[in-house]
């Protein structure tokens, strides 16, 4: 089984319990706030500008906060694989 396989049985387990589908999220906020932690402690705080089936987000006019360091950048890609948690509230 590859990781694909096991995200979209991930994916059925939220439509069983009735719950969003994380796709469904992700599509629904396009263009709007978005908060993210990353894994190393890195905050980013952007505009949700899309993302791709392995749900790595292309975000807008983005803020990384790292600490009381912000650095502003106009557009970054951020892999899945890096992201803690994500929110639509302000992290700053």
């Amino acid at each position: 089984m590859d990781n694909k396989d096991e995200f979209y049985e991930e994916d059925e387990k939220y439509e069983s319990a009735g719950a969003e589908k994380p796709f469904d999220i992700i599509h629904n906020n396009i263009g709007e706030p978005v908060s993210i932690v990353l894994k190393d402690g890195r905050k980013i705080e952007g505009i949700l500008a899309g993302y791709d089936l392995e749900l790595n987000l292309v975000i807008e006019n983005v803020k990384i906060l790292r600490g009381e360091e912000m650095k502003g950048m106009p557009l970054i890609i951020v892999r899945r694989n890096n992201i803690l948690a994500i929110g639509d509230h302000v992290l700053t």
